[in-house]
C-alpha cells in the first residue's frame, strides 16, 4: 500500500514544481514565513485565521495556500515528499489519511511543541485526538471540527400530521416510522427518510463496532440489513441506483420540501430552507448507549520537510485550540474540536434550531478505525455492500468476499 501512494506521487510530481513556483519563504526583514496548504471549501475560515494570527504575531508571517477540494487530497501527497520544505503546515481530511502519513513518517510529532506551550490536551485527548496518535501516545495532528451524524427532520410535516417529533429512536423505530411516511398524495411523493451511501456502517461503529472488527462483524451484519430495508424493501428511502444518478443530491432533496427525514452530519446545520427543520439523536441498535453517534475530525499537521516547524506549530495551536480561532469555526457555524467557552457561546448564539443541544449532548465516537489501512477496508466494504443492496449478490456472500479482500488489504501493509 506504500508502494502505490509513492506510485500516486511519481505520476504527479510535476505539480510539485509548479506549486515550489509559487512558494514564499523567509523575508529578508527576518520574519519567518510560514507557508500553510488548505482546500478550498474553508477559504472562508482560513482567511480569517490567518488574518487574526498575523496581527498577533509580527515575527511570523503566514501564507495560505489554497487547492481546489477535489485535487487536494492527490497534490498534498506530493507535498509532503518532497524534500524542498515548501510546506510548513497543512490540513489533512480524515483520521484514516492522517494516520497513513503517520505510517508513512511523513509528519512530525507534535507531543514536545504542546509539551513546551503546555497546552493542556484532555478535552481532545480521548476523543478527536486519537485519530492523529500512534500506539505510543504521541499525536501527529491538532484536530480542527469535529462532526456529529443525526436526523435532520421536516418539523412542518411532523407538524401538520401532529406526529412526535423523531427523537431517541431504534433503528427498528426509525424504519417503522420511515415507511408509514412514505406515500405519494395529489401526484406528489413524499418520502419518509433519506440516507447516503457514504457510511455505509454508520450504526455498527456508533455502538462501537468497526470494519476491521473480528468476524462475523453482527452488528454491521445488522446494519447492511437496516440499509436493505430502506433502500429495497420498504422502498422508504431513495435507493443506491437512484442516489447515484448525477444529478441526485441528497441535501436539495430534502430541502424541497417533500421529506419527513434525512440521516446526515451535523455541518448541514446551515442548509437554507423554505421550512423549519429540526435536529434528533442519529438511531441506535439497543446495544448502544443512548444518544450514541459517530463523527470525524480533521486535523492541521506539520510535514517533517517543513522549514519552519516551531512557528508551523504556534499558528496551528492557535487555530485550534486558543478562544479566538476557535470562535473563527464557531462564527461559520463549525462545531470546534477543542471546546473553548467563547467558541460555544458563538456557535450557540448563531445555530438555534430545535434541537441543537443534541448536538452536544450525544456520545460521538470515532466514524473510522484508526488503522492505517482503514480507508482501503471501507472501500472494500462499501463495493461489496452495494452489489447487495443492489440485488447482485446475496449478504451472505457480500461478507464472505468483503472478509476475503480485508484481509488482502491487511497483509500488503
Amino acid at each position: 500500500m506504500k508502494k502505490l501512494v509513492l506510485a500516486v506521487l511519481i505520476l504527479t510530481a510535476g505539480w510539485a514544481a509548479v506549486a515550489a513556483g509559487g512558494r514564499k519563504d523567509t523575508a529578508q526583514d527576518g520574519v519567518v514565513t510560514v507557508n500553510f496548504y488548505a482546500h478550498s471549501d474553508n477559504q472562508a475560515i482560513i482567511n480569517e485565521l490567518v488574518e487574526r494570527f498575523n496581527a498577533k504575531n509580527s515575527g511570523i508571517k503566514v501564507v495560505q495556500h489554497i487547492i481546489a477540494n477535489d485535487d487536494y487530497d492527490d497534490k498534498i501527497k506530493v507535498l509532503t515528499a518532497g524534500t524542498s520544505g515548501e510546506m510548513d503546515a497543512l490540513w489533512i481530511r480524515t483520521p484514516a489519511q492522517t494516520q497513513q502519513y503517520i505510517t508513512n513518517n511523513a509528519l512530525v510529532d507534535l507531543t514536545p511543541f504542546a509539551a513546551e506551550s503546555g497546552l493542556n490536551l484532555a478535552p481532545i485527548r480521548e476523543s478527536s485526538l486519537k485519530g492523529a496518535a500512534d500506539s505510543s501516545g504521541k499525536f501527529y495532528g491538532l484536530p480542527t471540527t469535529g462532526s456529529c451524524w443525526m436526523i435532520f427532520y421536516n418539523k412542518d410535516l411532523f407538524d401538520a400530521r401532529g406526529l412526535d417529533y423523531p427523537i431517541n429512536l431504534t433503528w427498528d423505530q426509525y424504519l417503522d416510522l420511515a415507511k408509514e411516511l412514505t406515500y405519494t398524495e395529489g401526484g406528489k411523493k413524499y418520502w419518509g427518510g433519506l440516507c447516503p451511501p457514504w457510511t455505509m456502517n454508520l450504526g455498527a461503529s456508533a455502538a462501537g463496532e468497526y470494519l476491521t472488527a473480528p468476524e462475523p462483524m453482527p452488528l454491521t451484519r445488522r446494519y447492511a440489513q437496516v440499509l436493505h430495508r430502506m433502500y429495497v424493501d420498504d422502498k422508504s428511502h431513495p435507493g443506491i441506483a437512484e442516489m447515484s444518478v448525477g444529478t441526485f443530491d441528497i441535501t436539495s432533496v430534502f430541502q424541497a420540501g417533500s421529506t419527513y427525514m434525512m440521516i446526515m452530519g451535523d455541518w448541514s446545520f446551515t442548509m437554507e430552507t423554505p421550512f423549519t427543520f429540526g435536529v434528533a439523536p442519529l438511531p441506535v441498535f439497543p446495544e448502544a448507549q443512548k444518544e450514541a453517534s459517530v463523527g470525524q475530525a480533521s486535523y492541521y499537521c506539520i510535514p517533517r520537510n517543513s522549514r519552519h516547524q516551531k512557528e508551523a506549530y504556534q499558528f496551528i495551536e492557535f487555530c485550534t485550540t486558543s478562544a479566538e480561532g476557535t470562535s473563527v469555526y464557531a462564527r461559520y457555524k463549525n462545531v470546534p474540536s477543542y471546546s473553548t467557552a467563547e467558541a460555544s457561546a458563538e456557535y450557540r448564539k448563531l445555530v438555534t434550531l430545535p434541537g441543537v443541544d443534541y448536538r452536544f449532548s450525544s456520545k460521538v465516537a470515532p466514524e473510522q478505525g484508526s488503522e492505517p489501512y482503514y480507508g482501503s477496508v471501507n472501500e472494500a466494504f462499501i463495493q461489496e455492500l452495494q452489489l447487495y443492496l443492489l440485488g447482485e449478490q446475496s449478504l451472505d456472500d457480500c461478507f464472505r468476499k468483503f472478509f476475503a479482500l480485508r484481509r488482502e488489504v491487511i497483509s500488503s501493509f
